[in-house]
């Protein structure tokens, strides 16, 4: 994970061009951040491409139906809390 923290500088132009594009399809709610847990996290989760050109395709092939299958995924898996922390007097 700390190896692909080196390809961020390199990517971000293609990331925040990838953003704009999501904005611009009506998903103002996507960032930067966000577009790179995706590919961190999932993406690029068991083999990082070698080559830049293989990465900025990853990135621009990207839909916006890519990235929220992730987002819910990770809302139903990730950060699940237990019901002690959460107030169940709103519920009544």
């Amino acid at each position: 994970m700390e190896e692909l923290e080196l390809y961020f500088d390199s990517l971000k132009p293609w990331i925040d061009l990838k953003v704009k594009e999501f904005h611009h399809l009506g998903y103002p709610q996507i960032t930067t951040e966000d577009i790179w847990r995706y590919l961190k996290t999932f993406r690029w989760k068991k083999e990082i491409p070698v080559h830049y050109y293989q990465q900025i395709n990853d990135i621009l092939n990207l839909m916006p139906n890519h990235y929220l299958d992730f987002a819910s995924l990770e809302a139903q898996v990730y950060q699940v809390r237990s019901l002690d922390e959460m107030n169940l007097n709103d519920l009544f």
